[in-house]
């Protein structure tokens, strides 16, 4: 058996590593990979939250030998363990209201998603998307998925466990691509996207969905993509990409997604992990003053005052990349337009919180979307 001293010892050093990598999760980080350490410590804090107790466990059976050592290290585990707990207590309030229970066997196995194999289906040149269906006949509605990658990288198929999950729920999704910055900049990959919408709608009867009601759902820069594709429709200053319909949507999903860019080039995060300001030039083709048309038509914001489709923005409360204040701008300029538009800010969640399925941000998330998507 071991000894109740060095018992004391074990617990006191789990306590304080617990408590170091709790505290990690709240500490703003200056570099992109330190960031990631940070993400993977929040959408796992859980079992942070296990290893605490494991080490009051210890604490409480060295008390005997070594009393001040156990107290100690019970102490730095009750304090690590709280700090670990904040998302899901922070989270609590928003499951109740959305009338959900946060489900402990999904955040370990993950959520799940049935093995729909995508269909790759070319649409012009440029785009190419891969569709999600469940088997099944009669038509279905539509959602469109956009990814991120700071408007340079990423590729279709990176969220890929949300679209079968999507699909199984009774939708068809395409998940499309579309040209990339610096080579091709600002509005391309947003006529990319038309395209894309207009040649899946003219191709309903074979894909069998119902055009009338279509979705689009972006995240990061995909965000912003998907909110200008849904909100410039039928404008002359953002064509389509091809000979195609530019007819509206029924709704927009935007997941932490930059909305004005104007303001967020002006006022990037400290620190700054992936150098919003020069991000942002990248895709419009330099600052504001050089490019004040680019940056208009860029951001969501602006095109409020006119007829718009739903707007579900989803963004997290602890958001290092790309500021909660985006969500904040657009909903205030949506809901002062009298436009349709809902928010949900994740308390804790960080940018990207959603691609770990079964995570507490993502649960939430999944839910508000599909309640979204069944009122369309």
């Amino acid at each position: 058996m071991i000894a109740s001293r060095p018992m004391a010892r074990i617990a006191l050093a789990l306590s304080l590593l617990v408590a170091a990598l709790s505290l990690v999760m709240f500490l703003p980080m200056p570099t992109f990979g330190l960031w990631l350490v940070r993400l993977a410590l929040r959408e796992t804090s859980l079992g942070l939250a296990l290893l605490a107790s494991l080490a009051a466990g210890l604490a409480g059976l060295g008390q005997r030998r070594s009393p001040r050592t156990s107290l100690l290290a019970l102490a730095v585990a009750l304090i690590g363990g709280l700090l670990a707990t904040s998302p899901f207590l922070a989270a609590g309030q928003d499951f109740a209201a959305s009338g959900n229970s946060f489900s402990l066997l999904e955040y370990f196995r993950g959520a799940p998603a049935p093995p729909i194999t995508p269909r790759t289906l070319p649409l012009s040149p440029e785009v190419t998307a891969d569709v999600y269906r469940s088997p099944g006949d009669g038509s279905r509605p539509l959602v469109v998925v956009v990814h991120g990658g700071s408007w340079q990288r990423g590729a279709r198929g990176e969220a890929e466990r949300t679209s079968r999950a999507l699909a199984a729920a009774g939708y068809v999704v395409a998940d499309v691509g579309y040209r990339l910055a610096p080579a091709h900049l600002f509005p391309a990959a947003v006529a990319d996207v038309k395209c894309a919408v207009g040649r899946l709608r003219e191709r309903a009867g074979e894909l069998q969905i119902d055009p009338r009601r279509v979705a689009l759902l972006g995240r990061s820069a995909g965000g912003e993509i998907a909110l200008v594709a849904a909100y410039s429709t039928g404008d002359a200053a953002i064509p389509p990409a091809c000979a195609v319909a530019d007819a509206p949507v029924s709704g927009v999903i935007s997941l932490y997604a930059p909305t004005d860019l104007v303001w967020g080039h002006a006022n990037p995060l400290v620190p700054d992990p992936i150098d919003g300001p020069r991000t942002i030039e990248t895709y419009l083709g330099g600052p504001p003053a050089a490019r004040p048309e680019a940056y208009r038509l860029a951001s969501a914001t602006s095109w409020v005052f006119r007829p718009l489709p739903s707007t579900l923005i989803v963004h997290g409360g602890g958001d290092q990349l790309v500021s909660p204040e985006h969500a904040r701008r657009l909903f205030t300029a949506l809901g002062d337009a009298a436009q349709p538009v809902e928010l949900l800010l994740v308390p804790f969640a960080d940018h990207g919180f959603d691609r770990r399925s079964g995570g507490v941000g993502e649960q939430l998330a999944r839910a508000r979307i599909l309640k979204f998507l069944g009122a369309l």
